[in-house]
């Protein structure tokens, strides 16, 4: 690492501290509420709101958002922010997303006024066998959860290389070095990162390089606790030095594909070799006059936020009031209509036809409406009322704009917390499970199945009016990120709450009759949702598995100022410039 790289991460990692420190102690009080809004609890610490000039870096954790920025103000462009920000969350936090997973990116070409979508979703090997998941004692299908043959093959470093091929102007050295330098000379675990490494203290327990890396001698790490990862570093050195598809070719896929053997695995070096990563047309929409753009299958999470707005278009919601009960009812049966509507239609698009047009058409839409009850809830159930719609979706989100009005919105993950819990020795690296992803049951359209990309709820979200960007947001959550950017969009859009104030909403999620909610919201609120049929189901007042919402707003459209935030359920900032 050259003295310049070196000295730039000191005070990269300086500049970080200083922020974190006057974040946490200057926290500004809310508003007083106006008549729609709802009071909101200050037990909790609450987003903050970044203002900035030329451009901004919003992403899950500090310093990814400090690397990124840091590549802003170099000259860079979004794509090469959101390269570096990457890169250094595959460091801090790598327990989410990282080489080992995949994932959408969406990017909006100033000059061309084109928008471009990128699926480097993970995809099956392509000797994966229903037989190899099978076992009637295996009720729960946690093999298809944990272990090696959770693993599929992992499709960021090329999703990574594409956008840097087709958009960067840094080279891959410049965008690595302050994450390598982190990787060698280690970060402090946060008090968030400490209470998911506690949640999966058994799966750290069981792999010797994750017990090493984030377990103190085999107990959760103290306060203050110091992560260093040299051989992470390595890895990232080698493939910006060479190319970032490297990993898909010896040594390193021989060694990704041994770890996953020895782990009961199906991935081949030859299910390596073939991976590629394919450009998608976004999904396009209308919502009062906003142009939505936004994910296309496999990830559904696109389909299903644009049919809920659709379904919310008419109504008028200013007048129900934010967070009513009339207002949860409404929103609620509209997310759960349209997560009906992709579980019975997605897949992989290479293997199946997915009707979108029909799905999101006028006609549809007020059929489906009209037939919505104020009163009560449908009793229509979803397929994904099980405890999958309970179970966890751990991801990460990163948003950029540049000076130059290029914009990313990008969510990938390694699925769940720390992914399969299993790490590639020689490689530092931790692999994904998103073979979870796969419906058990092989008659549907999303099924185990060799050589296919899982359906996603990822959707990495643009919105437009009259050609000029007005917010880019994504989020982490499995199966409830769609139901998270609706609510978070609607607070922004329709009640001009700043970003800050809607983030610190609580949420809630349906999920068939059951009602997830934040258990912010008032007692006379879910009793009367009660009295519609809903059964409330009470979470936390605050849930990292509600999302970790990463936005920024063009507040201005005529000065061009912008305003970004970061939600308060994960570690998370803003940094502009």
């Amino acid at each position: 690492m050259t003295h310049h790289h070196f000295s730039s991460c000191i005070r990269l990692l300086a500049l970080i501290y200083v922020l974190a420190f006057l974040g946490c102690s200057a926290t500004k009080p809310a508003l007083e509420p106006e008549a729609e809004r709802v009071p909101i609890d200050t037990t909790f610490a609450r987003a903050s709101l970044t203002s900035a000039d030329h451009g901004m870096v919003v992403c899950a954790h500090p310093l990814a958002a400090a690397a990124g920025e840091q590549i802003l103000e170099a000259g860079g462009n979004a794509c090469d922010a959101a390269l570096a920000a990457l890169a250094m969350l595959n460091v801090v936090e790598p327990h989410a997303s990282g080489l080992g997973g995949g994932g959408f990116a969406l990017y909006y070409d100033a000059q061309s006024d084109s928008a471009y979508l990128l699926d480097y979703r993970e995809m099956s090997p392509s000797r994966m066998t229903r037989a190899g998941y099978f076992d009637p004692a295996d009720t729960l299908h946690l093999v298809q959860r944990s272990g090696g043959k959770s693993i599929l093959v992992p499709g960021a470093a090329a999703g990574w290389q594409a956008l840097h091929r087709k958009f960067g102007t840094k080279t891959l050295p410049e965008l690595y070095a302050s994450a390598i330098a982190v990787a060698d000379t280690g970060y402090f675990v946060s008090e968030k990162q400490g209470a998911i490494i506690l949640d999966n203290l058994e799966t750290l327990a069981r792999d010797s390089l994750l017990s090493a890396t984030f377990l103190d001698q085999a107990l959760p790490p103290p306060p203050g606790f110091r992560v260093t990862q040299p051989k992470l570093a390595s890895l990232l050195q080698f493939l910006s030095n060479t190319r970032l598809e490297n990993f898909y070719f010896p040594p390193v896929s021989s060694q990704v594909t041994a770890a996953i053997r020895a782990n009961g695995g199906f991935v081949s070096e030859s299910d390596l070799n073939r991976y590629h990563p394919v450009e998608r047309t976004p999904l396009r929409a209308k919502f009062h006059g906003y142009d939505i753009i936004t994910s296309a299958p496999p990830a559904g999470g696109g389909l299903i936020l644009i049919e809920t707005l659709k379904l919310l278009e008419d109504q008028d919601l200013r007048s129900m009031g934010l967070l009513s009960p009339v207002y949860i009812h409404t929103v609620a049966t509209a997310i759960r209509q349209a997560r009906t509507d992709a579980a019975a239609w997605l897949g992989d698009p290479g293997f199946e036809r997915i009707p979108l047009d029909t799905l999101l058409s006028d006609s549809y839409i007020s059929d489906v409406r009209n037939s919505f009850s104020q009163d009560s809830v449908p009793q229509r159930m979803t397929a994904l009322d099980s405890i999958r719609a309970f179970g966890p979706g751990n991801t990460t989100h990163l948003v950029v704009a540049d000076k130059d009005g290029n914009l990313v919105s990008l969510t990938q993950s390694i699925n769940y917390f720390f992914g399969s819990g299993v790490a590639v020795p020689e490689l530092g690296l931790l692999l994904n499970n998103h073979a979870a992803d796969f419906d058990y049951d092989t008659t549907g359209r999303n099924p185990i199945a060799p050589l296919r990309r899982p359906v996603s709820s990822m959707a990495p979200t643009i919105i437009l009016k009259d050609g000029a960007p007005v917010m880019l947001i994504g989020t982490p959550g499995g199966s409830r990120i769609p139901a998270a950017l609706a609510q978070v969009i609607l607070a922004v859009l329709e009640f001009d709450l700043p970003l800050d104030e809607a983030l610190n909403l609580p949420r809630f999620f349906p999920a068939g009759l059951n009602l997830v909610y934040e258990t912010r919201l008032p007692d006379e609120t879910l009793e009367a949702l009660a009295a519609k049929g809903w059964k409330p189901y009470a979470d936390a007042p605050i849930s990292n598995y509600f999302g970790g919402v990463q936005a920024i707003h063009f507040r201005d459209a005529v000065e061009g100022r912008i305003t970004g935030s970061s939600d308060p359920r994960r570690d998370g900032a803003a940094i502009g410039y």
